[in-house]
Order: C-alpha cells, then sequence, then structure tokens
C-alpha cells in the first residue's frame, strides 16, 4: 500500500474537522477541570494537581492555539511545581491539600512522561508561534531529562519513570505507558542523544508486552530480559497501560515504528473488538479480561483500530460522555482520542505537531 504523504494527511484532517465537536471538548474541560492555570483532579479529597494533569492541559492549550490559557498553565507550573525554575528544576508531580489551611506539592518526585510532554510543548509552541521564551525553556528541560536516562545492556536507553524509586539491585521498573515515541522523534531534532533513546524505548514496548498486551508497569533485569511478573502490576493491563496504544496509534504513518507497534498490539484490538469495547483489566500472561473499561479507554484505542464497527460503536459512546467535573483521567484521555479521531491534530514523521489550516477549526463549533 502506499504510504501516505503529509500533504494527504493534512487534508484528511481538514476534512474530517466539521464531523467532531472535540474542541468544544477542550472549552468545557477547561471549565470543569482547571482553576487559575491548574488542572484540578477533583475525584480526589485534596483536589490535587498533578504535572501529568498540567503536561495534557499544555498540549491542548497548543492545539487550541489558547495562548492565554497556555500562558496561564505554564506559570502556575513553574511556581508551583518547579519552584519558581522549570529550566533548572523538573516538576515535583503531585500537588494539593496538605491539611486544611495549607496547599503544596505533596510529593517532589518528578513524573518523566509529564516532563516528556512539558517539554514538548514547550517546544512546539516556541516552533508554532515563534517563541523562543518557549523554545528555551523546552531546549533547558531535554538537558535535564538526560539525567533520568539509563542504558540497560540489550534493551538499549530508556528514561526511568522518575528519578527516585525505580531501579534496584540491577532491576528497572519502566511504565509502557511513559513512552510516547512521536516525543522523543520530536527531541531528536534538537539534539541526536534521543535517537538512541527512542530505539531503547521502542525495544522497551515490544519486550514489556511478549503476549501483544501492554502490562501497566514492566520489570527489567540488568540484561535487558523482562522479569516475569510477580505481582498485579506487572501482569495487568489496565489505567496505566491503555495509554500506550493512544500514543502508539497517534504515531505518524510514515513512521515505521507505528507499523511494528500496530502489529504487535493486534491482540489488544481483538479483545476490544470480542467486547465492542477495551477491557478495563486484562492479563498479559493469559489474556484473561475482566469486562469493558470506560468509554474513555475506547478513546484510546480509536487510533489504532481507525475503522469497522466497534470503531464506530465507540465514537457513538464517546459522543454522549459528557465532561464532568469529577473524571479528569477520562476527560484528558476523551480529548486525546476525539481529537486525534476528528483530525484536529496530528504528528508528522519527526514529531512535529501539525494542526489543520485555520479556516477548518471554526467547522466544527
Amino acid at each position: 500500500m502506499m504510504k501516505r504523504t503529509l500533504a494527504a494527511l493534512l487534508a484528511a484532517m481538514a476534512a474530517s474537522l466539521p464531523a467532531s465537536a472535540a474542541w468544544d471538548l477542550w472549552d468545557d474541560f477547561k471549565s470543569v477541570g482547571t482553576e487559575n492555570g491548574r488542572v484540578v483532579d477533583y475525584s480526589d479529597s485534596r483536589r490535587i494537581t498533578t504535572s501529568e494533569g498540567q503536561s495534557y492541559g499544555l498540549f491542548f492549550a497548543l492545539v487550541a492555539d489558547d495562548r492565554t490559557g497556555f500562558a496561564e498553565l505554564a506559570d502556575w507550573t513553574e511556581k508551583n511545581l518547579s519552584g519558581g525554575d522549570i529550566t533548572k528544576t523538573l516538576p515535583s508531580w503531585l500537588w494539593g491539600s496538605i491539611r486544611s489551611d495549607r496547599w503544596g506539592v505533596i510529593d517532589t518526585n518528578n513524573a518523566v512522561d509529564s516532563d516528556m510532554w512539558i517539554a514538548y510543548a514547550f517546544l512546539e509552541a516556541g516552533r508554532l508561534w515563534k517563541d523562543e521564551t518557549y523554545a528555551a525553556k523546552g531546549r533547558a528541560m531535554l538537558a535535564l531529562l538526560k539525567h533520568e536516562v539509563r542504558t540497560v545492556d540489550s534493551l538499549g536507553s530508556v528514561l526511568l519513570p522518575g528519578r527516585a524509586g525505580f531501579e534496584k539491585d540491577g532491576i528497572v521498573k519502566l511504565n509502557p505507558s511513559y513512552y510516547p515515541l512521536f516525543i522523543l522523534r520530536r527531541f531528536a531534532l534538537e539534539d541526536p542523544f534521543w535517537e538512541t533513546v527512542f530505539d531503547g524505548s521502542l525495544r522497551a514496548l515490544i519486550r514489556s508486552a511478549p503476549s501483544g498486551i501492554a502490562p501497566d508497569w514492566a520489570r527489567f533485569d540488568a540484561h535487558g530480559r523482562l522479569v516475569p511478573p510477580a505481582d498485579e502490576d506487572c501482569e495487568i493491563g489496565s489505567y496505566n497501560a491503555i495509554r500506550t496504544y493512544l500514543w502508539a496509534g497517534m504515531m505518524s504513518p510514515e513512521d515505521p515504528a507505528r507499523r511494528v507497534l500496530r502489529r504487535h498490539f493486534e491482540p489488544m484490538l481483538e479483545a476490544t473488538r470480542a467486547i465492542n469495547m477495551p477491557p478495563e483489566k486484562v492479563s498479559s500472561v493469559t489474556l484473561r479480561v475482566n469486562g469493558a473499561g470506560p468509554a474513555s479507554f475506547g478513546a484510546c484505542v480509536l487510533p489504532l483500530l481507525e475503522k469497522g464497527k466497534t470503531a464506530s460503536l465507540i465514537r457513538t459512546v464517546l459522543a454522549g460522555t459528557p465532561v464532568t467535573r469529577d473524571r479528569y483521567y477520562g476527560n484528558v484521555l476523551t480529548l486525546f482520542g476525539l481529537g486525534f479521531d476528528s483530525g484536529r491534530f496530528a504528528f508528522d514523521r519527526d514529531g512535529r505537531l501539525m494542526l489543520p489550516p485555520a479556516d477548518k477549526k471554526g467547522d466544527e463549533r
């Protein structure tokens, strides 16, 4: 089959926009899920904000050309999660109510996937909006992220999930859903160092899922071999792992790694077609499922399913699922999945963000 060209992909994106109101969803999400530049998870009694939430919010604001919203999110993140300077300190992952009269950082460890998304948002804001201040912050974060890379024999270079708690006695614990490979492609445009991290991350994605089912967590020994799962975290694929399929599906069709991952994760797509929604929990060892997951899980497999009865059903279910205040995680997964599915954004072969022509964006309203 002939490879889709960049021009053809952009044309397809623009043509698909009128069928979806996905970025009305961004406005809805801002109104119920953010406060003064922070994304709030109201399902937690501490009304927490995570670096993950901030990173996703920055990306959505960038896609929506919401420069004011982006600036507010960036400013809050830097001041509250990075001690005032994100070029020197990666964001703490958890902030919220410490006690009734005090708010602040609850856990100073970082979450490397969020750091990647924030750096990416800064780099692309710098490129798309011609703002060197944002671009410089993105490059500075890449320098900090290099310290989180470990090289594992036969596996290659990979990012640890955080600076503390993920390596012990020669074993590294990784999270497959922390590796959006298109982000690493984009980083490599800034520094070839990240090409090796791309290669190692692709190997980690494949080796962590020998059955074609991604687990929430995976452990590798000093020789790069997958350690057999000793607990549910490393056997079951659920609320973490579901993003693994989302990131793989959003890769450029011109990236050969997407085809590799699409074939590799076919068992998950088969499990999805069998019950018309991704399972909430699936064993990466036995492939046993416990029933259908929430609608937002469906948003995560749409980019890989693309067509067919199951994809159509998922779109119908998502169209009837509102953005609500207590569904932070479901909301952000839906914005990613529907935003991509509707052509609101895509990524090119080198991980750059692609947006449809400005005159088409208004058609979705």
